[in-house]
């Protein structure tokens, strides 16, 4: 009976652990918010560096690759796509495809709508684009934030995923 009674504590705590690990996975799982991310200077460096040489050579480009590996939020990312305009073409997919991905780990959903609007993404990435809106949007009550990313949803021909995001708008528009 002692043993047990021991045993007891142990449990608890072994559980209190597992739960604030999972929590902790969610919450990396996470954006930052928008204002909490801050461009660092590295990434400013390397943008005027890449502002500074030569348009379209391979220095400008690789400059710009460089950004898009040291990018680690939205903003940076958002930056870094905005020094490839007109520098990579948009067939081209180094630069495009690193960002993207980058996009859906980083970046918030408003700042993942504001990317799709501006930006191709390839039809391969636009389902789990979508899925991972659909993720950070999980728990918003806002019928805005749905409404956004049945826009995205849209604009990456996701027909299935637009009318998923409407009925969640218009479900919450209701309330």
């Amino acid at each position: 009976m002692r043993k047990l009674f021991l045993g007891a504590p142990l449990v608890v705590l072994a559980a209190g652990t597992l739960t604030s690990c999972q929590t902790v996975g969610q919450r990396a799982a996470a954006p930052l918010p928008e204002t909490e991310q801050v461009i660092s200077n590295t990434l400013k460096d390397l943008y005027m560096a890449a502002s500074a040489a030569p348009p379209q050579s391979s220095e400008q480009k690789k400059l710009i690759l460089r950004m898009a590996d040291r990018a680690g939020n939205g903003k940076e990312l958002l930056l870094t796509m905005r020094a490839a305009d007109g520098v990579f073409p948009h067939s081209e997919p180094d630069v495009r495809d690193v960002i993207t991905t980058k996009m859906m780990r980083v970046a918030t959903i408003d700042q993942m709508s504001d990317y799709a609007k501006q930006y191709p993404v390839t039809p391969e990435s636009a389902r789990s684009y979508v899925q991972r809106m659909f993720q950070l949007g999980d728990g918003q009550s806002d019928p805005r934030v749905w409404q956004r990313i049945r826009a995205a949803a849209s604009r990456l021909k996701l027909p299935d995923l637009e009318r998923e995001a409407q009925a969640k708008a218009d479900q919450l528009g209701s309330r």
